[in-house]
Order: structure tokens, then C-alpha cells, then sequence
């Protein structure tokens, strides 16, 4: 044949590259004559990666420190109660951005700016100024707003009836709503900037504003006087505006840093009214995951409403232990998983199922062998963990205590939190934006069941808030259960045998550990001199032992994730000389992505109630991996055997499930499969309806496959065909010694309707099959962009050479038939994949219904195995069967009544002084349990001490001392160090003092 002809059909080969056709960016002369280098690009370079890297790094521990600092001082400064008030008001901006415009941007838009700046010819000039107009807009509507409905706000999180002050809380929520707008325009900048390959500026930013919040706090201690927790402090009063300022000082400042850096990058930030189109055919996946965000902010809500009709600090103490519990798995999340989290995204993006479980099962095992240690210890030393870190100042040992009970019982938390955004990785990145929904909707019913019981089975009002950090640990067990059920269905067994193995050792490492760490803990002495001071220094050296005794018993595991973990420590400064890992016995994970490394170090900087949506694929998500046993179409049908490709389509025989039908299916990416330069995705959707619409015109062909069917399939279609019996057009003419006569009348049908001018898609060799009838038939039919009628016959021509057939020879009647006999193919074994069926909606419901139960019903017999054990336990079984001893609310401390030996300083004037010296004693109408003094005077020293019931004295001899504090000039509020219960005070002032008034705050 000659090589003209016989070079229209070609081995079938996989598509290539077909990018849609784009004018290329403007390219700007270069100008050396300042002979200095040239500018960086929009796209950073390996180099700047690196040094990003390690950037973000050193500013993720400068996060974590000033952001935990700024946490203590808010605890040590406020107390619980007056600290619930302010931290309630403080979340609410983080809770509106969120929903509003916060969870969309980072799912959804990012990665559509992302595409936009790589597809556009202004390189998303456009796009991103269209987005800063809306978002802006947007942004300044919803904070005007936010602000009438302020009294509303603090309200729908505070019970009117409740023990926090909610007239306090909502003269903060004035001062602070504001953030709404900077935090949603700081999400935006670092975005842009991201985009440009600029990491390091968001990363720091946080810093920035924690220092800001940290300087205000400072400010407060050293101004006259305090906020009370019953009092009702308006706007106007100073304590509150500073606080209230001041923080919304940190979010303008972490905004603002990021406006230099835009300038230099050459960001456009004048207004352009619209909305891209390509955000606009993400509107239902937008709405799902606003609705995402919903649900798990209405569980947030029901929770701090429980809380604070318990307790003032409880609030407090349920935002503080989850901000705690964030701070290891952020850790974990920039140390290990950096790397592995993109590859997860994109091989769920790209439908390769068997990657994307072997991902999951790396990533477990390695979040796991990281973080069972933290939840063992946490278990154990919770306690000690929360007076060792918060009980100072005005935050009692007992609110201490409590918090560190809430981290103790609810430590387990972490391990479903880590599964359940491990899952939410491969949704997302599928688009299937619905399904987190699904499992955020379960986590949140699992929640607030729990913790409407919370209240019913407590010992004591004060012990709600543990229960709820439970509650919360519960929910994510039902979220872990649902989303490895829907998994499931999709990619089969997940890895679970290895990740148990992984498992036991962690844990039974970190029991060793434990055990060792509570004999040094035993074996210490107690410190009591240093209160709250002398248990960190306890509980610093136990976790030293904890950290040794657990890493050497995990070096005997020879597991290789421990080795991974060996390689995180060792690049903590001055750890690499005691922790030497056999890195050739490590996992291979890849290099951190700088991207990534961003979103992990600024996700957890400000309180989130839920996990943060992952990054979308902005509409490039293939379809599932087309491998032999592998389901498509919602497992509607399974692949038997490839039959070849061209540019755009591929070629497969498979089965019908439900019918048993074979088929020829004809896959069909109108997306051009070139990652970088992927075509629009209206684009590929217009394409996609014209290949569909020409094939459809085939039906009824001679020549053609019968029953044609055409099915949206992702980025392009898919068409479906009866199965043509026989044998490949190739292995015929292959096979040699063909009769001329019998060939020729096998091609009378496709030649007549290559004559019809009606565009076929002949393109390549493997679309023709020989049937058992003699006849050559178009088996794989899809009329691509760019097939016409001339090319059909061009390719008629060539396939009547490749079968050594004249064109003179066709049409003649000879009677004769080719005979060919159906080609054995393979049978393969059926196997899970992205393309099979999904759970209906009926299925998913009672997934998540069952799944709550079993949860809820785990959660009860925990909660009852605990009241039996008892210790420190929140319940015991008097409080589950409802005669617990305490069941009325704790009393809050109030101002009371007393006469003093000096009547000038109780008198309720403070135009009258007392001066002098020596003692003067307070006598209270009833015992009470005492807390604060609140003197009015001009300077000086105070000890207190106190009074037995039936005890009068003017010397301290003998008497037991309460606490002792130097005078500012006006209010002083001294917290006592000792608790007492009594009926009087003595107030002894070793040198001269002028005293104005004198207040006692105790709880009666």
C-alpha cells in the first residue's frame, strides 16, 4: 500500500495535549539600563520555594508562640467570666467572614484565580479586580449590617438568662465587628499574592496582628481599675473601648501589611463591576459549601448557649481547649502533610483511585504515629496542663482545673478531626461539594444531641463544659465514620489493616511513655511555693521524659512513618544531635508545597468552629482512571477492555451492570488534557455539546454501531454504542489471505454513508470493527471537533489499501463474506473506582442516621463506664439517674454588704478617706467564699488575712494570710491567692495609706 494512504491509520496512541488556542500575555520590553537583574516573575521558582519554606517555617512558630500568648493574657487578664463575654464577642467575626465570604474563597475562588492567572491574557488582571469590587462590596454590606444587629448577634450565642454578662459582650461586639470586613480583604490579599508566588508576607501578618492584641492586653493590666463580670460596661467605658479597639487594631494592621507588597507586585485594586463567568458556574457548589459552613456554625452556637447557661468561664474555657487542640495538629499539618495533601487533591482530581488510597493511608498513618502521643499525654496530664498554663491572676486553679479536664476528656478528639479533613480533601478535590455537607451535618446532630445531655447528666453546672468538649470529640467520630462509609463505596478497602498496626504501636509507645512520665511526675517534688508556676515546671519535665521514653519505644517499631516523624524533629534547632533519623528507611512524600504551607500556617491563626473546606479543582476533574474492572457512569457500567485512542477520545468495550449488555464506549475530554492550559470550562462544555449533537445525527447510519446514546461525562461526553462482535479492523488485515471480494462487500455500508457528506469521525483505525456478519462497521462513534466529510474519505481510502481492496472492487455483488471470528477478551475481576454508583439520598441519610446512633449510643456507655470509675470524672451515676447533689448553678460572685472598723472606706463615698496605718477589719453579714478586694486609694501595700467565724483581731498574728498587693492610685482589684470561706477580713497596711473605699467580692 502506498505510504500516502497507509499513513491515515495510525497505532492508537494516548491523547495529547490539545490546549484551547489563547493570545499569548503581553510580554513588556526589557529595560536594563538601571543594569540591575531582572524582576521576579508571577511564578516562584524552586529556590524561592525553598526560602519561602523555611520563612514560613520560623513564622509558623512565631504564630503559634504570640498567638498563644495572646490567648493566655486573655484568660490571665479577663478571668472566665468577663473573658466569655469578650471572647464570644471576639468570634463572632471570624464565624460571619467565615460563612459570608471566607470558606467560598479558599475552596472555591482560589483556585479559580489561580486558573485565571495562568489562562488569561492579562494574567487574572481582570478577574481578580472584579472579585476585589464584589467581595469588598459585599464585605461593607455585611459589616454594616452585622453591627445594627449586634444586640441580636450576642444574644443568638449568649442566653439572656444564662451566667455571662451578655450587656458586656454585646458592647464589645460594637467594637469589634468591624474585623469582618479586614479579615474577609486579608484572606483576599494573601490569595492574590499566593497566586504570585509571594508567601511570606501572609505568613508573618498573624504574627503582626498578635503582637498588636498582645501590646492592648498589656495596656489593660496597667490601666486604673478593671471590668467587673456582672457589671453592665458600655461602649463608652475604657476597659472596653481599649479592648475593643485595640484588637480590631491587630486585624487592620494584618490587612494592612499585605497593601505594600500588592503594590510591588503590581496588583490592580481599582473597582471593576461583574462576575466572571467562571465563578458563576460554580453557584451551586458555592451554596453548598455556605450551607457547609452553616450547619457546623449552628452546632458552634448551641454549644456556647449550653455553656453559658452553666457557667461565666465555661464559654471561655470550651473556645480556649479547642484552640489548644489546634495547636498539634497545625503543627503536624505544616510538618508532615505539606507535601502529601496537594497529591491527594490532584490524584482525586485526576480519578486515580489506587493513589488516592494509598495517599489516605499514608497520611493516616502518619497523622496518627504523630498524634496519639499528643492525645495520650493531653489524656494524662490535662489537669496539670491547664493550672500549669492559664490558673494566674484572675483565673482561679479551679477554672484552670476545669480546663484542663475539658483537654483531658476531650483529647481524643484530634484522631477524627484528622480523618475527617483527610476525607474532605478527596470531595472537595472530586467537586462532589454536597458530601462534606452531608458529614459536617452529621458531626453537628451527633453534637447537639450530646450536648443537650450534657447539662441533664453533669455532676455540677461548673462540669458542663467538659461534657461539651466531648460532645464536639463525638461529632467528629460520626463525621470519621460517614465520610470512610462514602469512601468506601467509591474506592473499596482503605488501608485500615496497616493503619491498626500503625495504631497499636503509637499507643502502646505512648503508654510506656505515660507510665514513665507519671513515675517522674511522682517522684518531683511539689513546688508549692511557686503555685501555677512550680506545675509548669512539672509537667515541663514530664513531657521532656514522655516525649524520650515514647520516641526509643517507637524505635523498636521499625515502622517507617516513625523515621518520617524522626526527620520533623530533627529539624527543630538543636534536636538534630539527640534525633537521628534512618531517613533511607523513610516514606518519600515529595517537597512541601509552598501553597499549602500558607493555607495550613494561616488557617488556624483565628478561632474556626469547624474544619476549613479544602481547595477545589476549579473545574479540570477528570474522570475516573480507566483501567480494566474499573466502574463509569455512577457504576453503571464496567470497563472490559481499552480498545485505543486518538487526541480526545478513548476507546472501550465494557459491560452494562444492571443489564449485562456489552457496549462500546467512546470517551470523549473536550478540555484539551493539558494541565497547565486546560480549555475554559464553557469552553469544553460548548465543545462538548457539539461532538454530542453531531452524534447524534448518526443514528440510523448504515455502517454504524447500533442504539447510539450520548451521556454528560465530566469535562466533555460520553457515547454509548451496542458492541460490535468480531474483530478489530487492524487484526483482520493483519491476519493476511483476506478475499478481495468479500473485503469490498464488507465496505459497501460505510462507504455509502461516507457518501452522504455527513460527517463520520473516521480518524484512526481502532473506531472500525469487522462484525461476525462480514460487515465493517463504525464500532466507536463520536464525531470529534474537526472531523468533515473529506476526511472520512480520505480515511475510506486509506482503509481499503490497509485491506488490499481496489475501489473499483466495491459495489460489485459477488456474494461473498468475510469471515471473521469474535475476538476472546479477558474477563477482568470487577474493582472499586470514581466511577461507581454513588449512594442514593435515601442511602446517605440512613448512613448518617445509623451512624449517630451508634455514636451516640458509644457515647453513653463511655459516659457510663466513666461515672463508675469516678475520680475527677464529670458524671457520676447519681448525676446520670438525676439526684446529683449539686443541680442548682454556681452562684457568681458578687459585691456584699460588710461594716468596717474604719467607716470611712464603706460608706459608698469616695470623697471620704481613711488615712493611716496598722490594721482594720471587715465584717461580712454571712460567710462567704472569698475572691477579690477592690480598694479605692492613692497607693501603698495591703496584706489581707482572715477571720475565722466568732474572731476579732488587729494584728495578722496568727491569722491566715489571703493574699497581699501593691496600691495604684484609684481602683485596685486584688485576687486573693488562698480561698476561704469566712465572715470577716482583716486589711493590714504596713505603712501610712489614704483609703477611699473598700469592696469584697466572694460568692455567698
Amino acid at each position: 500500500m502506498p505510504d500516502n494512504l497507509r499513513s491515515r491509520f495510525v497505532a492508537a496512541t494516548p491523547p495529547a495535549p490539545v490546549p484551547e488556542q489563547r493570545a499569548a500575555p503581553p510580554v513588556p520590553p526589557t529595560d536594563r539600563s538601571r543594569l540591575r537583574a531582572p524582576e521576579p516573575s508571577g511564578v516562584a521558582s524552586d529556590a524561592d520555594v525553598v526560602r519561602a519554606g523555611g520563612s514560613m517555617a520560623i513564622a509558623t512558630l512565631f504564630s503559634r508562640i504570640t498567638g498563644f500568648l495572646r490567648n493566655l493574657l486573655i484568660v490571665v487578664t479577663l478571668g472566665g467570666a468577663v473573658g466569655s463575654a469578650f471572647n464570644t464577642a471576639n468570634t463572632l467575626p471570624n464565624l460571619i467572614t467565615e460563612i459570608v465570604l471566607g470558606a467560598v474563597l479558599t475552596s472555591l475562588v482560589v483556585p479559580v484565580l489561580v486558573r485565571a492567572e495562568k489562562e488569561d491574557a492579562d494574567r487574572g488582571t481582570a478577574f481578580f479586580r472584579r472579585l476585589f469590587t464584589l467581595s469588598a462590596s459585599l464585605l461593607l454590606a455585611v459589616t454594616a449590617l452585622s453591627l445594627i444587629a449586634a444586640p441580636l448577634l450576642t444574644r443568638l450565642m449568649l442566653d439572656e438568662d444564662g451566667e455571662v454578662n451578655v450587656i458586656q459582650s454585646t458592647s464589645f461586639a460594637y467594637l469589634l465587628l468591624p474585623q469582618i470586613f479586614f479579615y474577609g480583604i486579608f484572606a483576599l490579599f494573601m490569595a492574590v499574592l499566593n497566586t504570585r508566588g509571594i508567601f511570606k508576607p501572609g505568613a508573618w501578618a498573624p504574627v503582626a496582628n498578635n503582637v498588636v492584641s498582645i501590646a492592648v492586653l498589656l495596656a489593660y493590666m496597667l490601666l486604673p481599675g478593671e471590668l467587673e463580670e456582672t457589671a453592665p460596661s458600655g461602649v463608652i467605658d475604657p476597659h472596653v473601648l481599649l479592648l475593643g479597639l485595640g484588637t480590631t487594631l491587630g486585624v487592620i494592621v494584618q490587612a494592612a501589611i499585605l497593601v505594600p507588597y500588592l503594590r510591588r507586585a503590581g496588583v490592580d485594586l481599582r473597582p471593576l463591576w461583574g462576575i466572571d463567568e467562571r465563578l458563576k458556574q460554580f453557584g451551586g457548589m458555592a451554596v453548598a459549601i455556605v450551607a457547609y459552613v452553616a450547619v457546623s456554625q449552628l452546632g458552634y452556637v448551641i454549644t456556647t448557649r449550653i455553656a453559658s447557661l452553666a457557667d461565666a468561664a465555661a464559654p471561655l474555657i470550651y473556645q480556649q481547649h479547642w484552640l489548644l487542640l489546634q495547636v498539634p495538629y497545625g503543627i503536624i499539618g505544616v510538618t508532615l502533610l505539606t507535601a502529601i495533601m496537594p497529591r491527594l487533591s490532584r490524584n482525586a482530581a485526576d480519578g486515580d483511585d489506587r493513589a488516592v488510597v494509598a495517599d489516605l493511608n499514608l497520611a493516616t498513618k502518619l497523622t496518627f504515629i504523630a498524634l496519639i502521643p499528643i492525645v495520650v499525654f493531653f489524656t494524662a496530664f490535662g489537669p496539670d496542663i491547664g493550672v500549669a498554663l492559664f490558673a494566674y491572676r484572675n483565673f482561679d486553679t479551679e477554672s484552670g482545673m476545669l480546663l484542663g479536664l475539658t483537654l483531658s476528656f476531650s483529647a481524643f478528639t484530634l484522631l477524627p478531626y484528622a480523618l475527617v479533613l483527610l476525607h474532605l480533601r478527596v470531595f472537595y478535590a472530586r467537586e462532589e461539594a454536597w458530601t462534606p455537607t452531608y458529614i459536617i451535618i452529621g458531626i453537628t446532630a451527633t453534637k447537639i444531641v450530646l450536648s443537650l445531655l450534657a447539662p441533664v447528666v453533669a455532676t455540677s453546672p461548673a462540669r458542663v463544659v467538659i461534657l461539651l468538649g466531648a460532645a464536639n470529640g463525638f461529632g467528629f467520630i460520626a463525621g470519621a465514620v460517614i465520610g470512610a462509609l462514602l469512601l468506601r463505596r467509591k474506592l473499596g478497602h482503605l488501608g485500615t489493616r496497616s493503619q491498626i498496626h500503625t495504631t497499636a504501636w503509637a499507643f502502646a509507645a505512648s503508654l510506656v511513655g505515660v507510665a514513665a512520665a507519671l513515675l517522674v511526675d511522682r517522684i518531683l517534688p511539689s513546688f508549692e511555693g511557686l503555685g501555677s508556676f512550680g506545675v509548669l515546671i512539672k509537667v515541663a519535665v514530664s513531657g521532656v521524659v514522655f516525649l524520650i521514653a515514647t520516641g526509643i519505644a517507637l524505635s523498636y517499631s521499625r515502622l517507617p512513618e516513625v523515621q518520617n516523624l524522626g526527620r520533623a524533629f530533627a529539624r527543630i534547632p538543636g534536636l538534630s544531635r539527640f534525633v537521628r533519623p534512618d531517613t533511607s528507611r523513610a516514606i518519600e512524600v515529595g517537597e512541601s508545597n509552598a501553597q499549602e504551607v500558607s493555607a495550613q500556617i494561616t488557617a488556624l491563626d483565628p478561632f474556626v468552629a469547624s474544619p476549613a473546606p479544602a481547595p477545589m479543582s476549579a473545574g479540570v476533574v477528570r474522570g475516573p482512571r480507566l483501567v480494566p474492572g474499573a466502574p463509569v457512569s455512577d457504576g453503571r457500567f464496567r470497563l472490559l477492555a481499552d480498545h485505543g485512542s486518538v487526541p480526545g477520545a478513548r476507546f472501550w468495550h465494557a459491560r452494562e451492570q444492571a443489564t449485562g449488555r456489552e457496549v462500546a464506549l467512546t470517551f470523549v475530554d473536550t478540555s484539551g488534557n493539558a494541565p497547565l492550559a486546560p480549555a475554559s470550562s464553557a469552553a469544553a462544555a460548548g465543545a462538548a455539546a457539539e461532538v454530542s449533537r453531531r452524534t447524534r445525527r448518526l443514528a440510523e447510519v448504515p455502517g454504524v454501531a447500533d442504539n447510539i446514546e450520548v451521556l454528560g461525562y465530566r469535562n466533555g461526553c460520553l457515547v454509548v454504542a451496542d458492541w460490535v462482535p468480531g474483530s478489530p479492523l487492524r487484526s483482520v488485515a493483519e491476519g493476511g489471505d483476506l478475499d478481495p471480494q468479500a473485503v469490498a462487500a464488507a465496505l459497501v455500508q460505510l462507504i455509502d454513508a461516507v457518501g452522504r457528506d455527513l460527517p463520520l469521525g473516521l480518524d484512526n483505525h481502532a473506531r472500525i470493527r469487522i462484525s461476525t456478519d462480514g460487515l465493517a462497521m463504525l464500532a466507536f462513534p463520536a464525531v470529534l471537533p474537526g472531523a468533515t466529510a473529506e476526511r472520512d474519505r480520505t480515511s475510506v481510502t486509506s482503509m481499503l489499501a490497509l485491506l488490499g481492496v481496489d475501489r473499483a472492487d466495491v459495489g460489485a455483488d459477488t456474494g461473498e463474506q468475510l469471515v471473521v471470528a469474535e475476538e476472546i477478551e479477558p474477563a477482568p475481576a470487577a474493582r472499586p473506582g470514581f466511577g461507581d454508583k454513588s449512594y442514593s439520598g435515601g442511602s446517605v441519610a440512613l448512613i448518617g442516621a445509623v451512624s449517630i446512633g451508634a455514636v451516640v449510643l458509644v457515647a453513653a456507655l463511655t459516659t457510663y463506664l466513666v461515672s463508675v470509675v469516678g475520680g475527677d470524672a464529670p458524671v457520676s451515676p447519681e448525676s446520670i439517674q438525676g439526684s446529683a447533689t449539686e443541680t442548682t448553678p454556681r452562684p457568681l460572685p458578687r459585691v456584699q454588704s460588710l461594716t468596717a472598723s474604719a467607716p470611712e472606706i464603706a460608706d459608698g463615698d469616695e470623697a471620704t478617706v481613711w488615712a493611716g496605718q496598722g490594721g482594720v477589719t471587715l465584717q461580712l453579714d454571712d460567710a462567704v467564699e472569698l475572691r477579690h478586694i477592690l480598694l479605692h486609694s492613692v497607693g501603698g501595700e495591703v496584706e489581707v488575712y482572715g477571720l475565722p467565724a466568732g474572731t476579732e483581731a488587729t494584728d495578722p498574728a496568727g491569722l491566715p494570710r489571703l493574699g497581699a498587693g501593691s496600691l495604684r492610685e484609684g481602683q485596685t482589684t486584688l485576687t486573693l491567692d488562698r480561698p476561704m470561706t469566712a465572715d470577716g477580713i482583716l486589711l493590714w497596711f504596713p505603712a501610712p495609706v489614704q483609703v477611699a473605699e473598700v469592696q469584697v467580692v466572694g460568692v455567698g
